[in-house]
């Protein structure tokens, strides 16, 4: 890898894409290798990029923005299960009967 190589930031742009991908599919349990990879990807870039690398890191940057959009969503979707699990709840607790609603009847014989 020379010191102009863009094509270490073009790997960096489809780690994001991947991790997008994922998070989308919901296969949160896959993230922790990817990570492991970008972070060792990420250790192996120059502290100043080459001029080539502008493009794949303008589409990474582009890229973990819709990271963040998806995450969000993700959150979203989950807050409003969560509120509907505990409203299913009450209607279910509501229609249960109490013990002392239920009649007092005594077996005569």
């Amino acid at each position: 890898m020379s010191a102009a190589d863009p094509a270490p930031y073009e790997a960096l742009a489809r780690s994001i894409e991947r991790e997008l991908e994922l998070i989308g599919d919901g296969a949160l349990d896959e993230l922790d290798v990817l990570y492991a990879e970008r972070s060792r990807l990420l250790e192996s870039l120059p502290a100043i990029p080459p001029d080539a690398a502008r493009p794949a890191l303008q589409r990474a940057a582009l890229m973990n923005k819709r990271v963040e959009i998806e995450i969000m969503r993700r959150r979203e979707a989950l807050v409003l299960e969560a509120a509907n699990v505990e409203r299913v709840g009450r209607t279910a607790r509501g229609y249960a009967a109490t013990v002392e609603s239920r009649p007092q009847m005594q077996a005569t014989a």
